[in-house]
């Protein structure tokens, strides 16, 4: 069995038990997915980020959750570039081991011999009960760190009960009074890479927007996969034609396959120029990062309504447990909740191009 039709064998039952299936982890592992970004010194593919974003939304198009997962723990990966080689060499030194976590500054960091002692407390840990080594955002005396502690160090609270996205095991995670190493905590802006790389060029903080935009792509088109199947099918109640025969449906069919596919080519030619950047060493400009994460946004918008619209379609039908149409609206909306998709970018997109002087730190 190909890696997308494990995934979607075992989502319903990943759905269940609330995380990825065993078959599901090592099959990842096994096609070293979790590494798709990282350096090959570590086992990584290197691949360039708009060629990361279609197998993300591949991976989304067999299951949410799955995609999510890879989504994360490969950005969580591309921290070997980042981290001085000395402590990339210790934590990403397996190369089956994942690494998962939370960028949020969340931790509180005390000075001492070496380095820091830290208590902290952080959500949404998309895979970090199957990590080895466990991404922390912490405020140290010097400034934000992205921080990795070791999985021994770090509690896992069983706090991930939701409405989609529910094999991703996001649950909260903490730790108290942990030492940290200097050299393990990094700060991928301003900073000099432990390797150098196009990503390290790239704008850092739309690494995430983009994966979260790339998995609510994925999602969408399997919904479209999922209504397309059902209406060469099903004949509604009431009804004398299947509904593929029924002009209202052939209509809502084809705008969604418009409205989808424009935003996944939106999505792909801003990440492409803003990759083009990377690869001649070059920073991204303002202009070009606030269009990238205006496509980031539209794309995750666009994927909600399309999935929203493709559930509609399917009538009863869709709301059975049975039915991945009813699985994909709830990860699609859940999926575009995350912040780095919010609507709230588009004023920033906005104020750029009306020279209002908008804050860009984090694009």
């Amino acid at each position: 069995m190909d890696l997308h039709a494990l995934i979607r064998a075992e989502a319903p039952l990943a759905e269940q038990q609330r995380a990825l299936t065993e078959p599901v982890l090592t099959a990842l592992v096994d096609h070293g997915v979790h590494r798709l970004i990282a350096p090959k010194r570590y086992g990584g593919a290197e691949l360039g980020l708009p060629q990361w974003s279609r197998e993300v939304q591949e991976l989304s198009r067999a299951d949410a959750s799955t995609g999510w997962t890879a989504m994360t723990t490969t950005i969580s990966s591309s921290l070997a570039w980042y981290l001085p080689v000395d402590a990339a060499d210790e934590v990403f030194g397996d190369p089956r081991a994942l690494i998962a976590g939370t960028a949020a500054p969340l931790g509180k960091a005390v000075e001492t011999d070496g380095g820091y002692r830290v208590t902290g407390r952080w959500g949404w840990g998309s895979a970090v009960t199957h990590a080895s080594w466990v991404i922390g955002g912490t405020f140290t005396p010097v400034g934000p760190r992205l921080a990795v502690y070791p999985r021994s160090d770090v509690t896992i609270h069983d706090t991930w009960h939701a409405a989609g996205l529910r094999a991703t095991s996001s649950h909260e995670f903490s730790l108290t009074d942990a030492f940290l190493p200097s050299r393990r905590a990094v700060w991928p802006i301003g900073s000099t890479p432990g390797i150098e790389g196009p990503i390290t060029v790239f704008p850092y903080f739309s690494f995430l927007a983009a994966g979260v935009a790339s998995v609510c792509l994925g999602v969408a088109r399997r919904a479209i996969d999922e209504i397309e199947a059902l209406a060469v099918e099903k004949t509604p109640q009431y009804a004398a034609t299947r509904l593929a025969e029924q002009t209202g449906v052939q209509v809502e069919l084809a705008l969604m396959e418009a409205r989808l596919s424009s935003a996944t080519a939106f999505l792909h030619d801003t990440l492409s120029v803003a990759w083009d950047h990377a690869l001649n060493g070059e920073a991204a400009p303002d202009p070009v990062k606030a269009r990238l994460r205006l496509a980031c946004s539209f794309a995750s918008g666009e994927a909600t309504d399309v999935t929203q619209k493709a559930f509609a379609a399917g009538g009863g039908s869709s709301v059975f447990e049975s039915s991945a149409l009813q699985r994909c609206l709830r990860d699609a909306h859940v999926a575009a909740q995350h912040t780095v998709v919010s609507r709230r970018m588009l004023e920033t997109y906005s104020m750029l191009k009306l020279g209002l002087g908008p804050d860009m730190t984090r694009f």
